[in-house]
């Protein structure tokens, strides 16, 4: 049976899915996306002279699990509930993966994070503490929950945490079975295999020195080994998964597997021979580095000169803005740097699997992130609610069997359009609760366009900010309690100006404002009765 997926050609099987996914990856941290860096990443450049890539894609919530819910679900954060982070997607959410696996021709795993439900413990400071299946400390394993399947994944090998911080029984297990395999793997942290399972994670996770000058800026150097980080975690079990998929052992036609990495999200913390691969002097800061914030709004004026706290960022733990040196800058970039060639490079053995194993002629490689990161813009890191475009515009590329390559596509789109489009790929029909758009229009034909806006959500509970923008080709527009960003995007791509308080745009101003209005009001659940009247 042929399934139609473009108006040009057929595919005469289904597809296979192959979703790669970092956490907090800047879209210029590819040099497919900016050659104009020390850093290379030939494999995921790869992807894009295979495939398509995208150069208007943005996230729909600058927040790890509300962006990861939408990829997921398919709806905007305030519909699918998860606003922020620490609150779990419900599980009886429906989600583009549960559509894939109850089609009977799916096997869907994923290997890596995934932070549908949160992975850190209760301070304390929030009431009604909830269940997860993603902790990451071993203190609330014994409250671990098990859904099978997981959010409509059969298959799941779990790493929560970050850096040299991670944790979940399914790493600790996989740690242990390297070590058996390789006893030198455990030296350099003093593992053995007769430590209790806690005593093994707490030596990976206090293996670096916590007076080191460059700890506040958040690059570790630690003692995990590379065969023991989080990264190789994610890479050795997609290419065994592929393996095994292709001798037979799993009774469905295709496959979905989500290889999504905890890197390069902070701490900057690349292990062994990353740690020292850039040097600080080879670094090019963003242009917007030394902006003092003169143009920008007085919330983002108070950050610079004092660090708000925020979801992701934290006074005490980072410099303030302001006294951040530029050496300072680059070397946390050079770290993030380390972090991201070894992405590329398991991401290059992930591929080289998918075609010794004779996966590659029907299977759909999408790659992504996230969100992004500030990473030096405006002299910001992290995340928070400043929606500078570093934060906010991600990669996004695509490979179809058959399809165009080496294509760019400039066409907006975002996180939200994510499953509509694998959902068609796959021949499914796409339900009615989603809210993004299909990109198959594009896919057939870059130069077409499939939005004319795209809406981002921030919940920012730490300073009670419900923050909303709009996104169009020209301008930028960001809605806070009691002030406003205008930018011209064709103009100011840099973002140094902010024209809120322009009279002379004030009809420009109300005709995004209605815009985003109208946006925000779509996105709102519908209208149920329990009865007739």
């Amino acid at each position: 049976m042929n399934y139609k997926v473009y108006s040009e050609f057929t595919i005469s099987q289904k597809l296979n899915f192959l979703f790669i996914m970092t956490d907090q990856q800047r879209l210029d941290h590819l040099s497919c996306y900016n050659n104009d860096m020390v850093l290379k990443t030939p494999h995921i450049d790869r992807i894009a002279n295979e495939g398509i890539k995208f150069t208007n894609f943005y996230c729909n919530n600058p927040i790890c699990m509300p962006n990861r819910s939408t990829i997921f679900t398919g709806q905007y954060p305030s519909v699918h509930g998860v606003t922020t982070n620490g609150r779990n997607l419900p599980h009886y959410s429906n989600t583009f993966v549960d559509l894939l696996l109850t089609s009977g021709n799916y096997h869907t795993a994923s290997f890596g994070k995934i932070h549908l439900n949160y992975f850190g413990a209760n301070s304390g400071r929030f009431q009604n503490p909830i269940k997860s299946q993603e902790f990451a400390h071993p203190r609330q394993y014994r409250d671990l929950t098990n859904y099978t399947p997981y959010y409509g994944l059969d298959e799941v090998k779990l790493v929560s945490g970050h850096g040299p911080l991670c944790g979940h029984p399914d790493y600790i297990n996989w740690v242990k079975k390297k070590i058996e395999k390789d006893p030198t793997l455990g030296k350099p942290l003093r593992i053995k295999l007769s430590n209790p399972d806690n005593m093994i994670q707490t030596k990976l996770n206090i293996s670096f020195n916590t007076t080191d000058s460059q700890i506040k800026l958040q690059v570790v150097k630690h003692k995990v080994p590379e065969g023991l980080y989080s990264t190789t975690f994610v890479k050795e079990n997609t290419i065994e998964f592929l393996e095994r998929f292709s001798q037979g052992a799993y009774p469905k036609e295709n496959f979905f597997a989500f290889c999504s990495f905890p890197d390069p999200h902070h701490p900057f913390s690349p292990p062994g021979k990353y740690f020292d691969m850039y040097k600080p002097e080879d670094v090019k800061l963003p242009k917007t580095f030394n902006d003092n914030h003169k143009n920008s709004t007085e919330f983002n004026r108070n950050h610079y000169n004092t660090l708000i706290s925020s979801e992701g960022t934290e006074k005490g733990i980072f410099p303030i803005p302001k006294d951040l040196k530029e050496e300072e800058a680059k070397s946390i970039i050079a770290a993030s740097y380390g972090m991201e060639k070894m992405i590329d490079d398991a991401v290059g053995e992930v591929l080289e699997a998918l075609e010794r194993y004779g996966l590659s002629d029907n299977t759909v490689i999408i790659f992504t992130t996230d969100h992004g990161d500030l990473g030096g813009d405006h002299r910001f890191f992290f995340k928070g609610p400043f929606l500078y475009q570093g934060l906010i515009k991600i990669p996004f590329i695509i490979k179809v069997p058959n399809g165009l390559a080496n294509k760019n596509c400039d066409s907006l789109a975002s996180s939200i359009d994510i499953p509509e489009t694998i959902l068609e790929l796959a021949g499914i029909t796409i339900p009615d609760f989603m809210q993004g758009k299909s990109l198959i229009p594009v896919l057939e034909n870059p130069e077409k366009s499939v939005k004319d806006s795209i809406l981002i959500e921030m919940d920012d509970d730490h300073n009670n900010e419900r923050i909303r923008t709009l996104i169009t080709e020209e301008w930028r527009i960001t809605i806070f309690s009691d002030h406003g960003e205008l930018y011209n995007l064709k103009d100011d791509p840099e973002e140094l100006n902010n024209l809120w308080n322009e009279v002379s745009l004030n009809n420009v101003k109300l005709d995004l404002i209605l815009k985003l209005f109208k946006k925000t009001n779509y996105t709102t659940k519908a209208l149920v009765r329990d009865c007739g009247f």
